[in-house]
């Protein structure tokens, strides 16, 4: 949180999905709670209008009424994400169309085509007519532009329509010109030269892959095609509602829309946070502060304090929809409160308030039970909303987010990029991010996740996962951040292709190569030939003090470390076999063991340094060396704050460091 900033609390609602006789309970349950925000409408579409033109507002005057009457705030959301039968019925090109030609079924939600025109057309139709209602109603502070959109793989569409649309994005693209294309493309490669524009088709299913161009367009593409639905629902309710806040909520644990180009334009991040659907602790971490750097604008800086977010959906209970749908034990839904509030989340809702009884949720936890009677996070919340009240009023410097030392770069070009090129298994660019970020997490540094065209001058440290795209744009901000005394670490799988999926014609890290002195030679699996898990390079971290760049005998070690699921090695920047490292260059680690035994896996040189192993443990050692800091334990999240710790113990699910009456003993 900002300084000065309140986080607000609230709670998603369906009043259409229960007895107008119990509004009124609900709503004085919900003051007395302590909530103050009430997300209501975003799937009630078929309410709102039963039939064309037949507009009921009167079920939702009422709604919003009740809540007012308690106190109580809206955050009213557009229904697109649910169109109504009879739409889907009367305008069936509104519906998506599969990668295998069959246009999708209505009775899900999400399956409209995000390139439809008579889709976008209903879409601002409904929009204005509930802006045109409740725009200047005193009880709705905020709006959610339809309901995380690209989720089920929604944002891709192969219909005529969208074929149509694809042709004229690379026509634009390329300024008409197809021997552009042709050219940026490398599409003499399998003799895949394209006659026409009309005829760069969609990528389906085919013999074996389509180009890496292709499909990394594909997926830009149909990012753009569901953010220009969204500026257009936007548009009408900022001209519409005046002075409310306005967002799109995302689940952040998929790349399929660029969570940018949702949150710049509001200056709001919002995520649904769903710690069963994310693999642990460490990548609930990172998406709280990826959704607050989502908002964040072209220049920012350390000044920007990371942006802002709100989590509109925060997981309650156990889910129906993981697969496993685990169990959540006692004092973990207080425990991921916590953790979003000292992340400096400003807006807090819970996911929902009572347990759907009828469609396709029914196992999903809420506050309250089927019955109505309250479930156990019911508890948890109205705890952690009372502690969280308590240090507002006692200490609340202690939940001021300071400004943050790190910022880790995190663009969705390039997590497309490797998404589309994996080469090995485990090295996603989301596990290469979220290991460098928890690396940093461990050592109790705030992170800041920011976009390339951030300004980096004013960050202690950068950290480079994954920044796999080379652009001048990039290579210039990082020169002005080193020559600004930034510390910069390159990761692996970084500064390696150009916007368009070609790899580029330089040694890598692509532009960095005489400044470190070094280059990559090996990049990719630190397992060797035949197939045989124990045949795995790991990595030997040298003592600071002593480490030697021509021979690592004698040096004190530290523990073997896991390379994780991708290694990059180093060689001198010169040629042939005397080519030795420049005598200002430190080496401070090797690999050990498996194919790649004695190679160079980590250097500095001055301000910067290339980290070749993509596991959290190696960035927790790079970073170690670099600030002088302690790790602390894996199960630990601290957080310096107002000159004193703070700290998450993810094992126990205890807290401690808030005041004698909250900390868990």
């Amino acid at each position: 949180m900002r300084d000065g900033a309140r986080m607000r609390f609230g709670v998603c609602w369906y009043p259409e999905q229960w007895p107008e006789s119990r509004w009124a309970d609900d709503a004085a349950q919900m003051a007395g709670l302590g909530l103050e925000l009430v997300r209501i409408g975003e799937f009630a579409w078929s309410r709102f209008e039963p039939a064309r033109g037949r507009l009921d507002w009167g079920w939702l005057d009422r709604a919003i009424d009740t809540l007012a009457d308690a106190g109580l705030s809206v955050v009213l959301g557009t229904p697109t994400a649910t169109p109504p039968v009879w739409l889907a019925l009367e305008r069936p090109d509104i519906l998506s169309v599969g990668p295998d030609g069959r246009r999708r079924a209505y009775g899900s939600r999400r399956h409209t085509s995000p390139s439809s025109r008579s889709f976008r057309e209903e879409a601002a139709r409904i929009t204005a007519a509930m802006v045109e209602r409740y725009g200047e109603h005193p009880a709705v502070v905020a709006w959610q532009l339809d309901n995380e959109p690209g989720n089920h793989d929604s944002a891709r569409c192969w219909s005529d329509e969208s074929q149509a649309a694809f042709s004229g994005w690379l026509a634009e693209r390329f300024d008409g010109d197809i021997d552009a294309l042709n050219a940026a493309w490398g599409t003499a490669f399998w003799s895949g030269d394209y006659p026409s524009f009309a005829d760069v088709a969609l990528p389906v299913p085919t013999v074996t892959d389509h180009t890496p161009s292709l499909r990394v367009a594909h997926l830009e593409f149909a990012s753009s095609q569901a953010i220009e639905g969204l500026d257009e629902q936007r548009a009408i309710v900022a001209a519409g509602s005046p002075g409310r806040e306005i967002f799109t909520n995302l689940y952040m644990g998929d790349v399929d829309i660029d969570v940018r180009d949702v949150g710049r334009p509001t200056g709001l991040g919002a995520v649904d946070m769903y710690p069963h659907g994310l693999r642990g602790p460490d990548d609930v971490a990172f998406v709280l502060d990826l959704a607050r750097g989502s908002a964040l604008p072209v220049d920012a800086g350390v000044d920007d304090r990371g942006g802002r977010a709100w989590i509109i959906e925060q997981q309650p209970g156990p889910v129906n929809w993981t697969g496993d749908n685990p169990a959540v034990p006692v004092g973990q839904v207080r425990l991921w409160c916590w953790q979003a509030a000292l992340h400096g989340i400003e807006g807090l809702l819970w996911f929902r308030w009572r347990a759907a009884r009828a469609g396709q949720e029914q196992h999903h936890a809420a506050l309250l039970r089927h019955d109505a009677s309250r479930a156990p996070a019911y508890d948890e919340a109205a705890r952690f909303l009372r502690e969280h009240a308590e240090v507002a009023a006692t200490s609340p410097a202690l939940l001021e987010r300071p400004q943050a030392r790190v910022a880790l770069v995190h663009e969705h070009l390039d997590a497309w990029m490797l998404q589309v090129v994996p080469q090995v298994p485990d090295a996603s660019h989301r596990e290469l991010v979220i290991a460098a970020h928890a690396a940093a997490r461990r050592l109790g540094l705030d992170v800041d996740v920011v976009p390339a065209d951030a300004d980096l001058t004013g960050y202690e440290l950068v950290l480079l996962p994954g920044f796999h795209v080379v652009t001048d744009d990039r290579l210039a901000r990082l020169a002005a951040a080193l020559d600004a005394g930034t510390t910069v670490v390159v990761g692996p799988r970084a500064l390696v292709r150009d916007p368009h999926a070609v790899w580029v014609d330089v040694p890598l890290p692509a532009g960095l190569t005489d400044r470190l002195g070094a280059r990559v030679d090996h990049a990719g699996s630190p397992s060797g030939w035949p197939r045989d898990p124990t045949d795995r390079s790991q990595l030997r971290w040298a003592s600071d003090a002593d480490a030697d760049t021509d021979d690592m005998a004698g040096t004190p070690d530290r523990e073997l470390i896991a390379a994780g699921g991708w290694v990059e090695t180093l060689i001198p920047v010169g040629t042939g076999p005397d080519a030795v490292f420049a005598p200002d260059l430190e080496v401070l680690a090797h690999a050990e063991g498996g194919p790649l035994d004695g190679a160079v896996v980590a250097i500095r040189r001055g301000g910067m340094v290339h980290l070749g192993g993509a596991s959290s443990a190696a960035w927790t050692a790079a970073l170690a060396s670099v600030t002088g800091l302690t790790p602390a334990a894996p199960h630990l999240e601290v957080f310096a704050r107002a000159g004193q710790q703070v700290s998450i113990d993810h094992a126990s699910r205890t807290i401690q460091g808030l005041g004698a009456d909250i900390d868990d003993t």
